[in-house]
């Protein structure tokens, strides 16, 4: 038997309890309402969560490019002038004649030409010879004479110690006698009728009362002798400290303070001197007694000069000669030095240096030569020929007309465009007329100075075809590709490269965000970081990044919010190509385009 109530017994019940309880049935169904409500919303809402969409740096290629369009120009006619002056001796071709490009149009006389290459030809093989003796090693007959240089001087420098010394010990038999005896008539008791003084005093005061400035000369004297007393003292001990057998520099140094010493000596003899003969002459000039020991002293002090000044000059040539021996060894040593590593690295740098004027003066001798054939610089018909055999001409002379087989096309390019332009690009030119034709050119010449038209700027440009083509004809519209630069490195879009504030970087995750480089991105509960990066190239859709990041990095390239699923993009912070937040740009009009990277 079915236990289970029917549908239409349960909605009777239920229908009559609603009556019984309206109050409780109107609150059940107001929640039942809203709760239903609240899941559909739940479920169809979109998600407020931003995701982020990511991709990762990678080697590759930008390669910039412009769209240019202009017309195809007719041949042209040139006037081809001799780069040389002389007579000319042969004209190889006719008026009417086809010639290819590098096809001789005249020979001048080369013999001029011919000798100032062999010239330059010697100059040269002189300077490399002369560079290869410089950084040949030394022969074992020089390394021996820089090494008997240096044992001679280090003989004369031994000797000049032993001379040196040799006097001071002499010195110093004469000087004590000198220093006493000096001591003596300064400071001994000897004037009569006034030996309660010391000699010098004892004269002083016999002069005072007619010059005061005696005083002056005692002070000196008595000055002079304390210097050289306090120096004789020192060196007498260094002097008996100092063996024969000591160090150069021990004995070097002895030999300087003995000089200096006897130097000093002298100089107190001289002011004791002045003194006594300034107290000698003031009383004569007064007509006054004269001390018999006055003559005496005096006579003394100038013996002791005699002695001491032979001790200084002796002592002082000894100086010199220790000094110049020093500076003898120092130059063999160093020459010996320099023999045993090879040459003086600026005496090579100058020896290059020779060498490669040399080169360049042949260089300009072999063009020079070369300049005495007059050749077509490209192919073409020759309309005209403006000289004669055996004429002579100068440089710069007209020597024939020839009309050219190149075709080129002929733009006008705004001045952004123009900027960009240099000659020597390459291109790829297609025309209107001819669909299945494409054919390589260069890009030959761009006007410096614009045109003003309508308060526009422009520039004319030449591409010329690498290729002549007989289908392609003068007049036909034709576009031509331009690459302007091309980089390889670190690649991304361009949309993932921001500016703000005057800087360049990108944002990235650290770690990396997983999922996000699915076209759907992923949602991160932090934001991302910003990272300084320098650029390069761009062809607007990609950029080279120089520095900042390193392959493998993974980078934002789009965010995406939920409420709006549009690109996030704030005032402060664009493109670094004016994008906002992750778009992408589109090429300009007349421009396009290419970027490779691995994978791609």
């Amino acid at each position: 038997m079915n236990t289970q109530p029917a549908p239409r017994a349960i909605w009777q019940a239920v229908s009559m309890y609603a009556r019984a309880h309206k109050i409780i049935a109107t609150l059940a169904a107001l929640a039942l309402v809203y709760g239903g409500y609240s899941a559909y919303d739940a479920f169809t809402a979109p998600s407020t969560a931003t995701r982020y969409i990511t991709t990762t740096v990678a080697t590759g290629a930008v390669v910039a490019t412009m769209s240019e369009t202009g017309q195809v120009s007719a041949s042209s006619n040139v006037s081809i002038q001799s780069q040389s002056a002389g007579e000319v001796l042969s004209i190889p071709v006719a008026a009417g004649q086809h010639v290819g490009a590098g096809a001789a149009l005249a020979y001048l006389d080369s013999t001029t030409a011919e000798q100032n290459v062999r010239s330059a030809r010697q100059a040269l093989q002189s300077a490399q010879i002369a560079l290869a003796k410089l950084q040949e090693p030394a022969t074992t007959a020089t390394l021996t004479s820089a090494q008997n240089t240096v044992a001679s001087a280090e003989a004369s420098l031994l000797q000049a110690h032993q001379s040196g010394y040799n006097d001071v010990s002499v010195a110093f038999l004469n000087l004590p006698a000198v220093i006493a005896g000096l001591d003596t008539v300064l400071h001994g008791s000897t004037v009569p009728g006034r030996t309660s003084q010391q000699n010098e005093y004892a004269y002083s005061d016999m002069t005072s009362l007619y010059y005061t400035t005696v005083s002056q000369y005692q002070t000196a004297a008595e000055s002079a002798y304390q210097t050289a007393y306090i120096a004789y003292n020192k060196t007498l001990v260094d002097f008996k400290a100092t063996p024969r057998s000591a160090d150069d520099a021990t004995i070097e140094t002895l030999l300087k303070e003995s000089y200096q010493t006897a130097a000093s000596i002298s100089d107190a003899l001289k002011a004791s001197t002045n003194f006594l003969n300034f107290v000698s002459s003031t009383l004569t000039s007064h007509n006054l007694s004269v001390p018999a020991t006055l003559a005496t002293h005096i006579n003394t002090l100038t013996g002791y000069t005699t002695t001491t000044n032979s001790s200084v000059a002796t002592l002082s040539a000894d100086t010199a000669s220790v000094t110049s021996g020093n500076r003898a060894l120092a130059a063999a040593e160093a020459s010996l030095t320099q023999t045993q590593s090879g040459a003086d690295p600026l005496d090579i740098q100058s020896g290059e240096l020779s060498v490669q004027m040399k080169q360049d003066a042949l260089a300009v001798a072999q063009q020079a030569l070369a300049n005495t054939a007059v050749t077509a610089p490209f192919s073409g018909t020759v309309a005209k020929l403006s000289v004669q055999r055996y004429q002579t001409i100068g440089s710069g002379t007209a020597v024939a007309t020839l009309v050219s087989d190149n075709q080129s096309v002929a733009l006008s390019v705004n001045e952004v465009d123009a900027a960009k332009l240099a000659v020597g690009e390459k291109a790829t030119i297609t025309f209107d007329a001819l669909p299945t034709i494409s054919i390589a050119g260069t890009v030959s010449s761009v006007d410096t100075i614009g045109t003003v038209a309508s308060g526009v700027v422009s520039y004319n440009a030449v591409v010329t075809f690498d290729t002549p083509n007989t289908s392609v004809k003068p007049g036909m519209s034709a576009t031509a590709s331009i690459i302007t630069g091309t980089e390889t490195g670190l690649l991304v879009p361009s949309s993932a490269v921001k500016t703000q504030g005057g800087q360049t970087y990108v944002s990235l995750f650290n770690p990396p965000l997983v999922g996000s480089s699915a076209n759907t991105g992923a949602t991160s509960s932090v934001a991302p970081t910003q990272k300084a990066v320098t650029t390069g190239l761009t062809d607007n859709t990609n950029v080279i990044i120089k520095t900042g990041v390193s392959e493998g990095t993974q980078v934002v390239i789009k965010t995406i919010t939920g409420a709006s699923a549009t690109v996030a993009t704030t005032p402060s912070a664009t493109s670094l190509f004016g994008i906002g937040g992750g778009a992408t740009r589109t090429p300009t009009s007349g421009a396009s385009s290419r970027a490779t990277a691995p994978g791609q």
